[in-house]
């Protein structure tokens, strides 16, 4: 096994729109840390892969597939075999248009000319390599979904509610000296700075990669991904920087500590698979409901304007006309059956297998996941390749909540119906079985 790692600096220049938060409205004003794009490529004779993460939000199919692809055409990687996962701070710049904002054209282009030229320096300094994996548990995140009034949730802090507690850990060390590349995931949203912070920051998920990479005297990378998290928060005190470097830290200690454990390999082959899987919509309604909506909310929006109100609820009301004017748009198209494609992707070596989704799945996935898997070191990773919004649990839907109720407007104009759940489990088992059996 051949391996190569780079990290390249993907900070934004002030001014350009932030994502992460319907409620935050100004630009970025400053920068308080440095983000970046990092890159793990593996070679085992017979084809090479493409771990890349990134200090951003969040970011549409296709705007990743198309980082993809120029990284097939200028570097030689398949796209299928490129893993862009993005580190989801919710304070890094926009990537992806939303609702109510856009992001630089300039930043943008930039940006893509980096991901690439990063994995292009990895791929350049390939060096005889070994691997191993491991985990640790760590207890930094808190279940978001608070049971409210008649049972429906309400977001905060449920110290009931699920987390996955484990950070999982891929070593790719020297074959005769230290590690070159470290990739890292736990599973909750990196919220620790809200709304109101207008720093660049890559919250306590950049913290703790520069953490590693500092324990390492910068000679090795360290890659951060986002585990299922798709109803789980960073479980912070306060939403300051203090606090990023007191969550960020306790991570990053914990990585290198288990590192000392994590026995390495040789000789690993590289097995890839990428799969599409419709996840089915809930029907639109007439077009004539369709336009009784937008009409209600064009009114609400209305008797907003000009009275005084924050200009974050009357953000909110115009993400929600823009929703409701797409509702029309898709209630006029007369198809009954629709779908979202999720992509699973599966990148295994010996007994490790990444496991990256398309979107954000609630924590509760990564225990069927792991109970499904035959791959010892299973990496549950959300916010991959694109994101097509949360993907609740059978349960939630009963529950309703920002991710099941308002999160889809966001994403686009349906929600997913319950069957969601049972699709995907047992697509995450099959993609895993296949992966395991013998060529």
């Amino acid at each position: 096994m051949l391996a190569g790692a780079s990290r390249i600096d993907i900070t934004p220049p002030k001014g350009v729109p932030m994502g992460g938060y319907l409620a935050r409205t100004q630009p970025a004003e400053d920068i308080h840390d440095p983000i970046y794009g990092r890159a793990l490529v593996l070679d085992d004779g017979q084809q090479r892969v493409a771990i890349v993460s990134a200090d951003l939000p969040t970011m549409d199919r296709a705007a990743a597939l198309e980082i993809r692809q120029r990284i097939e055409r200028e570097v030689g990687i398949p796209a299928s075999n490129t893993m862009l996962a993005l580190a989801h701070t919710h304070s890094g710049p926009l990537v992806s248009p939303c609702r109510i904002a856009q992001p630089a054209a300039s930043y943008l282009e930039s940006l893509r000319d980096k991901l690439v030229a990063v994995v292009r320096a990895a791929a350049s300094r390939p060096k005889p390599a070994r691997l191993g994996a491991g985990r640790a548990k760590v207890y930094l995140g808190i279940n978001r979904r608070v049971p409210g009034a008649d049972n429906l949730s309400i977001t905060g802090k449920n110290p009931t509610g699920y987390t996955s507690p484990f950070a999982h850990i891929l070593v790719a060390a020297e074959k005769t000296g230290g590690p070159l590349g470290i990739l890292f995931t736990y599973g909750a949203h990196p919220v620790v700075l809200g709304p109101e912070n207008l720093k660049i920051s890559g919250d306590y998920a950049g913290c703790a990669e520069r953490v590693v990479e500092e324990d390492f005297g910068d000679t090795a990378v360290a890659l951060f991904g986002l585990g299922f998290a798709g109803n789980v928060n960073a479980n912070f005190a306060k939403q300051t920087f203090d606090e990023v470097e007191t969550i960020g830290s306790a991570l990053g200690r914990t990585v290198i500590e288990t590192m000392k454990s994590i026995p390495l390999v040789s000789d690993l082959g590289l097995r890839v698979r990428s799969v599409h899987v419709p996840l089915p919509l809930v029907a639109p309604p007439s077009a004539g409901e369709a336009e009784r909506v937008l009409y209600e909310e064009r009114e609400r929006l209305t008797k907003l304007l000009g009275r005084g109100e924050q200009e974050t609820a009357i953000n909110e009301r115009r993400m929600m006309v823009e929703w409701a004017s797409d509702l029309v748009r898709v209630a006029g198209e007369n198809r009954s059956e629709r779908s979202a494609d999720l992509e699973i992707q599966v990148i295994a070596m010996g007994p490790i297998a990444l496991v990256a989704l398309s979107a954000e799945p609630f924590a509760e996935f990564a225990k069927p996941l792991e109970s499904a898997s035959p791959f010892p070191h299973t990496f549950p990773i959300g916010n991959a390749n694109g994101n097509i919004g949360y993907i609740p649990t059978a349960p939630a839907f009963q529950e309703g909540g920002y991710e099941v109720e308002m999160a889809p407007r966001v994403f686009g104009a349906l929600a997913f119906r319950p069957e969601v759940d049972a699709i995907l489990r047992e697509a995450l088992a099959k993609i895993l079985a296949e992966m395991a059996a013998p060529a």
